[in-house]
């Protein structure tokens, strides 16, 4: 049976409605039967409620094969909390590369944890 492509985007806002990560999961078929899963996180964040958001970052993150599965639950089913909780952490990190505090290696290490942090099934 063929693999279909599969892409999701998924939302998390904070309380405080001032930050807004946007990710997006998708799942490409690849001419040897496999696939690969790559992520797009995307923090914005704005002064105050009734400013618009603007982009801080965006990271284009592969997601590692032993995580395909949990990032094929996360797209059938959405964050789970543990990985809504994730999404906050790698924001902070996202945050910090763009501010040259971190590595961009970190960065993408932290948003790759959203997946890899996934505890419901």
């Amino acid at each position: 049976m063929a693999v279909k492509k599969l892409s999701v985007d998924l939302m998390v806002v904070t309380q405080d409605q001032l930050r807004k990560i946007n990710i997006g999961l998708s799942k490409n078929p690849l001419p040897d039967d496999t696939v690969e899963w790559k992520m797009t996180f995307k923090l914005e964040e704005r002064k105050k409620t009734t400013d618009a958001f603007a982009e801080v970052v965006t990271l284009n993150v592969d997601i590692q094969v032993e995580h395909h599965a949990k990032a094929e639950a996360t797209a059938k089913k959405g964050l789970d909390d543990a990985q809504t909780s994730k999404a906050l952490i790698a924001a902070d990190t996202a945050k910090a590369n763009k501010e040259g505090k971190v590595s961009t290696k970190r960065a993408k290490s932290d948003a790759q944890a959203i997946i890899s942090s996934r505890v419901t099934a």
